[in-house]
Parts: C-alpha cells; structure tokens; sequence
C-alpha cells in the first residue's frame, strides 16, 4: 500500500473485526434478541434501535452484520416457529438498512450535533427505516398466502403503531444513545 500514489489510497478504510469487535457485536445481538423476546406489545420492538445504535458504536459494516444475524436467529428460533424463507429473507433485508444507516449517521458527525437535531434526524430515520421493514415483510408475507391486498390493507394499523412506537423510541432513547455510541466508537476502530 505504501507504493501507492496518495490518489490511489482508499478513501475508507475500515477497521479490522478484531476480537474486540466481534465481542461488541455479540453483544449487541444479544441485546437486541433479548428485546424482542421480552414480553410486549404487539409490534413495539427496540431491534430496529438496538441495529441502529450498533451501527452508530461499530460502523455500517458491522452494524449490517448485527442487523442481519440478528434477524436471522431471530426468523428461526421465533417463539411461534421459524418464519417462511422468503419472510426471513424480508426481516433480513428489512432490518440490515438499519445498520447501515447508523454507520451513516455517525460517519457524518450527526452523534455530535445538538440534541434537537439528533431528535429530528433519528425521527425521520426511524420513520422511514420502520416504514422499510414493514413494507418488505408485509410483502414477503403477501406472496406467501397469496394475498398481498388483504395483507397491505390489513397491516395498515399494525404499520402505524409500530412505526410511531419506534419514531418515539429513536427520539427518546435513541438520541442520548447515539451521543454516547459516538464518543466511544473512537475506542473501537484502533
């Protein structure tokens, strides 16, 4: 790499998933698992969050990647039975943009700015990541039972609920979370 021209470096260069790492993003699967076993309501969820801040503390990558397994322990070892391949496939692609976009937010310093604006932005992140999830898996769901009207239409509700429950949640624990993900996040890419 050294022999390179300064032009020719990457522009990213992404931190190796050291022990130390990898033990974060247990971790953070592990919280986010135990979350959505907990006892709750129907479609209160704090996965979306717990993906999301884990891409904030470990970057995009790594927050995708505890995004994905995540859902996929999560599809198969459901209380109520694993889920259809192709619904375990929506959960997994419903849920690793949350990863991503966490990496993206701290990435742009927005776990440094002030308050209200981390409120804002987390608002309209959760919005459209929750909207996202919902969406795919309510159209993986459709395509299963063959009836993707009467699925759209009846997850209107469910949709609603889940995504102003997760707007509140990104707002409210999501905004003193993000500051302090971001302060060590520094820690974790040495």
């Amino acid at each position: 790499m050294d022999d390179l021209p300064p032009s020719a470096e990457p522009a990213i260069t992404r931190p190796p998933l050291t022990s130390r790492r990898l033990a974060y993003m247990a971790l953070l699967v592990a919280v986010c698992l135990a979350g959505a076993y907990a006892p709750r309501p129907p479609d209160f969820e704090v996965q979306t969050l717990g993906i999301f801040g884990a891409g904030v503390l470990l970057g995009a990558r790594d927050g995708a990647l505890v995004g994905g397994l995540t859902m996929l322990v999560y599809s198969l070892l459901n209380p109520y039975g694993p889920a259809h391949p192709l619904v375990t496939v929506a959960q997994l692609l419903g849920q690793v943009p949350a990863g991503l976009a966490g990496g993206m937010f701290a990435a742009l310093g927005l776990h440094e700015r002030s308050v209200v604006v981390r409120g804002v932005v987390l608002a309209g992140l959760a919005l459209v990541l929750t909207f996202w999830f919902d969406l795919v898996t309510n159209v993986a769901t459709g395509l299963v039972f063959g009836q993707m009207r009467v699925v759209l239409l009846q997850g209107i509700p469910f949709a609603l609920w889940h995504t102003g429950s997760n707007v509140l949640l990104f707002v409210l624990l999501g905004t003193p979370l993000v500051a302090v993900f971001g302060r060590y996040r520094a820690r974790l890419s040495s």
